[in-house]
């Protein structure tokens, strides 16, 4: 199976439509390898691509006038990623998204992705669903935050993400879960006993 192919299975799987044309995909996607550490969007530059993560891992973070990180998302294989807020304001991107190993991403040209937007009512499903689909993320993140103990967090981020130890360093989980490393360890210690 081609690459591209994984992620017309996942359009074709999120928008109920198995037998639509996505040979569309081809003019607007590219393959591109990211080693970890490298960047596929940077804060302060303009976001003119979203991504979906064929293997790999990626975390999406702000930072503060301190320098210091605070990691808001994870995209691992099947996620979608980029900045979708930055995206359509198109200013300069107010996160960063850095691959947290050597990672494979079909690349989504977001200007020829708005034009196909305007020319075939699938696609705007499809937009409308991968954005629904993240602002019920978001929701459900917002909710575990104020109502789950952190411990109760991590164990849901672990059965979310069964990869998430292997690929992720712990102060980066630590961050997500709005706690410090010390914290972190402590749970881990708790569940192990």
């Amino acid at each position: 199976m081609e690459i591209l192919d994984e992620l017309k299975i996942t359009l074709q799987k999120i928008t109920g439509i198995a037998d639509k044309d996505l040979s569309a995909l081809d003019k607007l996607c590219s393959v591109k390898h990211y080693k970890k550490k490298s960047f596929f969007l940077k804060s302060g530059a303009m976001a003119l691509h979203s991504g979906y993560v064929i293997e790999g891992a990626f975390r999406e973070y702000y930072t503060d006038n301190n320098g210091r990180e605070y990691n808001k998302a994870f995209s691992f294989k099947g996620d979608f990623t980029g900045s979708y807020y930055d995206l359509h304001l198109q200013k300069p991107s107010l996160v960063t998204i850095e691959a947290l190993a050597d990672s494979v991403v079909v690349v989504i040209d977001q200007k020829k992705y708005q034009n196909l937007i305007q020319s075939d009512a699938f696609w705007l499903k499809v937009s409308y669903t991968v954005a629904h689909n993240l602002l019920m993320k978001k929701f459900e993140k917002e909710l575990q935050l104020l109502t789950l103990t952190a411990a109760e967090r991590y164990q849901l981020l672990q059965k979310q993400y069964p990869e998430l130890e292997q690929l992720v360093p712990a102060y980066h989980i630590a961050s997500y879960l709005g706690i410090t490393p010390i914290s972190l360890s402590r749970i881990r210690s708790h569940k192990t006993k």
